[in-house]
């Protein structure tokens, strides 16, 4: 079974986990880290994707698009980089919807992560995915951070929020889930910077499983224990003033809150 019959099966089926538990696509294949990257995505009901595509994501397209002719993942395509990241995050904020933003190298990776501020400063949860420098370490790529220390990006990502360089493709299932605790995290979410480097797009994965892309969510708090809620109570019931300092992982409770 190549790509496009994956990609096939997985629209017939309305989805990846869908799919593998009908058992159309086998328990293990060949396939490429790119492909395995956005199966991971589908097994996460991440189905929408906002591209600004250029030669340093060509590979990652590539598998993009037989998903998309498939019917598996809907891509919408970008004027600007910056106006990608807004729409992901928009969309998640207003409806709770995944996505992802999917960008190029340089220049408009750096765009995209301009834009991430959005959903950092909000804990918004959206995937950003963004093309790299090789792991081979052969001279600058084109439009690349300039500087001869490996890993700039990584470092740059890193201070709006978690980020992971797939340097070997065996590292897929980390990387899903390390982005998927921050993406879906239950009060505090934020964006997370998966960096795909060119060589390693089209690298294999041999034989490999496909149930290591199913992940389950990250846990959410337990409710608070009666004693508490008691106490919690009697406090309020016997205070004069009461005010409420709400963070950001209250973003959804408006309801609730006008209730309270």
């Amino acid at each position: 079974m190549d790509i496009a019959e994956r990609a096939a099966a997985v629209g017939r089926a309305g989805g990846f986990r869908e799919a593998l538990a009908a058992g159309m696509l086998g328990e293990t294949c060949d396939l490429t880290l790119s492909e395995a990257v956005i199966l991971g995505l589908l097994a996460q009901d991440v189905r929408k994707v906002f591209v600004t595509l250029g030669h340093g994501s060509t590979a990652f397209a590539e598998a993009l698009r037989h998903y998309a002719d498939a019917g598996a993942v809907h891509v919408v395509t970008a004027r600007n980089e910056t106006e990608a990241a807004h729409a992901a995050t928009a969309l998640r904020w207003i409806n709770g919807t995944r996505s992802a933003v999917v960008t190029s190298i340089g220049p408009g990776a750096l765009h995209a992560f301009a834009g991430s501020l959005t959903s950092a400063s909000n804990g918004i949860g959206v995937w950003h995915i963004y093309g790299d420098e090789t792991t081979e370490d052969e001279g600058p790529n084109f439009q690349q951070l300039p500087g001869r220390t490996p890993g700039t990006f990584q470092r740059l990502c890193e201070t709006m929020g978690p980020a992971y360089t797939l340097h070997t493709p065996e590292a897929v299932s980390a990387a899903l889930r390390l982005g998927s605790t921050t993406v879906d995290h239950p009060y505090r979410a934020g964006p997370f910077f998966l960096l795909l480097p060119m060589n390693m797009q089209p690298a294999m994965l041999e034989d490999f499983r496909l149930d290591r892309l199913l992940l389950d969510p990250p846990p959410r708090l337990g409710a608070a224990a009666a004693p508490e809620i008691d106490r919690a109570l009697a406090t309020l019931a016997a205070a004069e003033n009461i005010v409420v300092k709400v963070g950001g992982g209250a973003h959804a409770c408006g309801e609730k809150l006008d209730r309270f």
